[in-house]
């Protein structure tokens, strides 16, 4: 990593941090929603918490798990003080496009922590190569609510399709993605996170550890696709990574 970039990361944090130092100023105690457990939004949400309450005695900062889009809407409702989110998510909200119901009118991006990824991992044996494979395979991801759900149903959609057309859908956490991975109980699995992603990395353990009770399983990570989708569906450009 360059140091130009190590400093714009650094920057980028120490924003949030000052934003959120500012939030707890002017109240004792608020909720700062974050992401599922298993993926990174949690554990960097909880080393925030720690850090402003270290230097910000007598605030209380209740990290609670979320979603991308979820986090928008609950911060606008006024639910949540602070939220980790994906740039592209609030900039839809605010003129209520997918998957937003209405426009929002009280939120805003405070920073950019780092770059996170659209992912699709699939089992080698699945067959997936290719959108149009997914067809008729069985399917882990987020629950509704999550940014990485909204774009699993646009990457079919350019494939003209819908999760109908699937096997089966698993809408769960990270991890249980990643055990019904492990166990064979999905073809393949999607996710927006940053990288590398734990429960991804776990998933591939196994399949480098071929003394596990559940036998070997060999994993394909989709590489990079720099194709657009249509502007009528969203503003998120480039499938594979989003901020």
């Amino acid at each position: 990593m360059s140091p130009m970039l190590k400093s714009l990361r650094r920057t980028a944090a120490a924003t949030i941090l000052f934003t959120v130092a500012g939030v707890a100023a002017h109240a004792q105690s608020f909720v700062m929603a974050t992401g599922q457990q298993g993926g990174s939004w949690y554990p960097v949400g909880g080393a925030i918490k720690a850090i402003v309450e270290r230097e910000n005695p007598g605030m209380d900062i209740t990290v609670t798990p979320g979603a991308g889009v979820s986090n928008v809407v609950g911060v606008d409702a006024g639910r949540f003080g602070i939220a980790f989110a994906n740039s592209i998510s609030t900039v839809d909200s605010l003129s209520g496009k997918e998957p937003f119901r209405k426009a929002t009118t009280n939120v805003c991006n405070l920073g950019i922590l780092y770059p996170q990824y659209f992912q699709i991992v699939a089992l080698e044996d699945s067959g997936i190569k290719t959108i149009a494979d997914m067809k008729g395979k069985r399917l882990t991801t987020q629950q509704l609510g999550n940014t990485g759900e909204f774009l699993t149903r646009e990457l079919l959609s350019t494939a003209d399709m819908t999760f109908d057309d699937l096997d089966s859908v698993a809408n769960t956490s990270y991890s249980d993605s990643a055990s019904q991975m492990k166990d064979g109980q999905a073809d393949f699995f999607t996710l927006g996170s940053s990288l590398p992603t734990g429960s991804v990395m776990d998933t591939g353990i196994l399949a480098q550890n071929p003394s596990d009770r559940r036998g070997r399983r060999d994993l394909c990570l989709f590489q990079r696709q720099e194709r657009r989708l249509p502007a009528s569906r969203s503003q998120s450009g480039r499938l594979s990574r989003f901020r």
